[in-house]
């Protein structure tokens, strides 16, 4: 287990964004292991790392592909060549089309669809000999965010696709992030029925006007125990890599928590211990997202020590009585929040493996990487 006290960290300036490489390895290699025994493919989610470092460990591991947010986390994964990209939200911009297309042109890419509209831009992008476009339709499963509704829309959509020279319909899409933190495993798992029932009603209807899915992709890091018995034939795992304070929370079928460790860390100093009972440290919403249960893993302090927001640079950690709090000065990991969020917060990875430290960039975060910016 990493420790904050490790000589490895010793020389970093806090808040920082910390990785336990080791924990970080077995956490893809068991997700992969998971598949494979399963039977079904993992195009892990490069929204939660944003990173072309972790992305090829997930493919070296045995991902078909990554699966991308935003059209920026697939041109930074396709300049370090990452195969099998899929871009899971829709878009309608004429600038997004033009770069979709680009980057089929260039290295190949799949995308999402949920409206007739989408289908006409993207087709109307793509260049006289540009290699057809996949297309999957983006159907709402319950998250009511993106995706056709009716299993007759999809139905449409997925014919107005089939249509189209230039596109290639390749299947459906259903992602339901409502279903993955639900922390009670019956209710998660009834509710990860309700979506794959959706979505085996959209295949058998595609399949009877000849248009079956070869992809059926979904599920995330809470359901995919289940997911993976189908009708998925692939799954779009995220968290699993780092884990967090949300997922802290799920409990599988024998009430034990999730099959994957925490890896991801904030390293903080305590910077004020003049109140009994707590210590300030230099780490809250500048680099820790608040769309998540407040941490719950603090290594360096005493076990049941909480964290609690309170601005945009101090954080404060409550000492359970009886107990020594942290010196002036002393250093502390703290857990993950909501971890995709956290990323985005931060430049760089420090990862401890081996007792080693190596820094990287986390080039997909927001702003970091934008090819029409630089160009």
């Amino acid at each position: 287990m990493l420790r904050p006290d490790d000589a490895a960290l010793a020389g970093l300036s806090t808040p920082c964004l910390v990785v336990d490489g080791d924990a970080l390895r077995r956490n893809v290699d068991k997700m992969a292991a998971l598949a494979r025994v399963a039977g079904v493919k993992l195009r892990p989610h490069a929204k939660t790392h944003k990173s072309p470092e972790i992305a090829s460990r997930q493919i070296k591991a045995g991902a078909i592909g990554i699966a991308c947010a935003t059209i920026s986390e697939a041109e930074m994964l396709a300049e370090a060549r990452i195969p099998g990209l899929l871009l899971t939200s829709p878009v309608m911009s004429a600038g997004a089309f033009a770069r979709m297309a680009k980057l089929n042109r260039e290295h190949g890419l799949m995308a999402v669809v949920d409206h007739a509209m989408q289908v006409e831009a993207l087709a109307a992008a793509l260049q006289s000999g540009d290699p057809p476009f996949g297309v999957l339709v983006d159907v709402d499963v319950g998250q009511a965010r993106t995706g056709i509704v009716g299993i007759a829309d999809g139905v449409r959509l997925a014919q107005m696709i089939a249509e189209q020279p230039k596109l290639k319909l390749m299947g459906v899409q259903g992602f339901a992030g409502n279903a993955q933190h639900i922390p009670d495993s019956a209710e998660r798992t009834a509710a990860s029925q309700s979506v794959a029932d959706k979505l085996a009603k959209l295949r058998d209807a595609l399949s009877s006007k000849g248009l079956s899915p070869s992809i059926i992709s979904g599920s995330g890091t809470g359901t995919q125990n289940v997911d993976a018995n189908g009708p998925y034939t692939e799954l779009q795992v995220g968290s699993y890599v780092f884990m967090d304070a949300d997922y802290d929370r799920i409990r599988d079928e024998r009430n034990e928590p999730l099959p994957f460790e925490p890896s991801l860390f904030v390293l903080a100093t305590v910077i004020s211990v003049n109140r009994p009972g707590e210590v300030t440290v230099d780490a809250d919403t500048k680099a820790l997202a608040t769309n998540g249960p407040a941490p719950v893993i603090l290594l360096g302090a005493p076990s049941g020590t909480r964290y609690r927001f309170a601005g945009d640079e101090h954080g404060i950690v409550s000492i359970p009585e009886g107990q020594l709090s942290p010196q002036l000065g002393a250093r502390i990991l703290i857990g993950a929040t909501h971890c995709d969020p956290t990323v985005n917060l931060h430049a760089f990875y420090h990862e401890v493996a081996d007792a080693a430290l190596t820094r990287w960039p986390i080039l997909g975060r927001y702003g970091a990487y934008d090819t029409e910016a630089a160009s």
